[in-house]
Parts: C-alpha cells; structure tokens; sequence
C-alpha cells in the first residue's frame, strides 16, 4: 500500500513497484495528487487506486483489503510556510493521519512501514555533514509533524512489532514536481526560466542545499522496502551541497534563458547550509546516489517543457508529496 501514491515521489514509487509485478494498492484523496502521474500503473492488473483521505480511512476498505506486506505512507502537508500559518491543519494531515495508517497497518498485520520522513526534523544543524544522530530540533510546524511521526512510527515498532523505518529525505526534484508557490527551488527556477522570468534567489545565493533526483530517492525507498535491515532511520541524499546561485547559474545555462537573477532579502529562519551524512544508507541499504545534478536538471527541464505541465492547474500543495 502506497499512501500519497499519485504524488510527485510516490508515484514514482509506485510505477516502480508495478513493474516489479508487486501487487500495489494506491491510497490518496488527490488534493494535490494527479491521475496523470499514474497513467503508466493504471490498467495493469497488478495496480488498485482507491480515493480516500488518511485522516478519515474508511473501514470498508481495511475489510475489504485483509492483508498488506508492506506500507510506503507518502501522504502528508508538505509546505513549510502553510504549516507556519496553519499549524493546526498540518498537525491532523501529518501526525493524525500518520497515526490513522499505522493503526490500518497493524489491522492490515503489514510487516513494515516505510515513512517519507524530512531533512526538516534537524531544524538549523549545528555540524555538518548532518548524520542521522544529530539533535532533532524542528524550527517549523511541518518539521515538527515529520518528528512526531518518526517517534509514533517507533512506539508501533515497540508495541506492535511492525518495523517503522523513516526515510529523512533532504531537497528531492524531478518530474512531476509541482512548481507551486510552496514548491522547492528547482520546479520554481524551471517554470520562471522556461516563461524568460527572473529567477529570484533570496539572500546572496551562498546558502547551501543536498539536491536529490527523484529515481535515485526510489532506488533507496525499494530497499529500505525490501531488505533485512538494523537501523530504523536513514538519511537519504546525495551528499554533495549546492548554492542556490550554482544552480541558479546552471539553471540558466541548460534553459538557455535569458532570464536575470534578482535578489531579495533572505527569509526569517532561512537555513543557510545543509549536507548530508549518507554514511549508514550507504552500508545498510546499499544506497548511493548515482544521478548528476546536471543530468537531473536536464530531465526535470524538458518535463517542464511539455505543455501540460507548464500550462496545467497549480494546486497548492496542502497534501501530498
């Protein structure tokens, strides 16, 4: 069971495990999902796509389902900023439904959770690069949930012996990424460069980010599915820091825009560097990021360039990843 299953890393995930011929049942109340995100699983009949929202599962799908493996939980308020202004509405989305699916695993007697966690739960790191034993200290609501979540996802393991195992994602992009006012850097840079628009850096562009493409994120949510492991939390990353002004620079070299950088003044509670330590996804998953940060720019690019993902609705991203 995917939850989040027709967002933008879960139906990544999703199209994966369907061409694995692993039976897979998507779970997503498509507020920011799109059905087009999973045109290549639908049909197969290895794939099942029920519409419902994890704070409300109905019970006749849990009845009706009897029994999962595995559970991906992808579902969740991704917005930093909406979480500041509504912390309310992000607490039920991120720690009550997290709470309501894996009430429906243990029913379910699912052997494992995998949980889409965040780089967001480090707050402002006080060393770097940033391992998986650093102090978990949330400046934002939306960090905050992502904790909470990790530490309801352990008492489970605790309690009722389902493995919890939390993916700490840092800066994913790719195709199908949103380029919403919520949205990371990359879709927002590609949407204004591709519309010969400004790219606006806030600050001097020397803040730092771990940018990780999108297949390679899924290569190390399989394995955290699928192999025997010891630890419960990883950091998944590329390892490599990039400024905002290197990829500002490399954004317009790819596009060819004729786009001007302008610049704004930083945000309150901007953190200014941030670098994984990919050490223990490495010797226990096996995981190394493989995909160059101009490879994956050039894919995301010519996404954006198709007219229905440049032209289409933008749905600001509430729920879903």
């Amino acid at each position: 069971m995917v939850t989040g299953g027709a967002g933008f890393i879960g139906s990544h995930l999703v199209d994966r495990l369907v061409e694995a011929r692993h039976d897979v049942i998507v779970l997503d109340n498509f507020s920011t999902g799109r059905t087009r995100n999973l045109s290549h699983s639908r049909g197969r009949s290895n794939f099942q796509l029920v519409r419902a929202d994890i704070r409300r599962i109905p019970r006749s799908f849990v009845k009706r389902l009897g029994r999962v493996d595995r559970v991906a939980h992808f579902a969740a308020a991704t917005s930093v900023q909406q979480s500041i202004r509504d912390p309310v509405s992000t607490n039920e989305v991120n720690v009550v439904g997290t709470l309501n699916v894996l009430e429906v695993a243990k029913k379910l007697k699912a052997e494992r959770v995998v949980f889409a966690s965040s780089a967001a739960i480090y707050g402002i790191p006080r060393a770097f690069p940033i391992a998986e034993d650093a102090s978990i200290s949330p400046i934002s609501p939306y960090g905050a949930s992502k904790a909470a979540s990790e530490l309801y996802l352990r008492a489970f393991e605790e309690n009722h012996g389902i493995e919890a195992v939390s993916l700490r994602y840092f800066n994913v992009y790719g195709p199908r990424q949103t380029p919403s006012e919520y949205a990371g850097v990359i879709p927002i840079f590609c949407k204004r460069a591709l519309n010969k628009q400004p790219l606006q850096i806030f600050g001097d562009g020397s803040q730092t980010r771990d940018f990780i493409y999108v297949s390679d994120v899924i290569d190390a949510t399989l394995a955290a599915l699928e192999k025997n492991l010891k630890s419960r939390a990883f950091n998944i990353a590329s390892g490599k820091e990039v400024t905002i002004l290197e990829l500002a620079k490399m954004m317009q070299e790819i596009t060819q825009a004729e786009s001007e950088l302008k610049f704004y003044p930083p945000p309150s509670g901007d953190i200014p560097r941030s670098i994984a330590d990919v050490t223990k996804a490495r010797s226990e998953l096996g995981f190394i990021a493989t995909t160059p940060m101009r490879d994956g720019l050039t894919a995301t690019i010519q996404r954006f360039r198709q007219p229905s993902t440049r032209l289409g609705a933008v749905v600001q991203q509430h729920v879903g990843v």
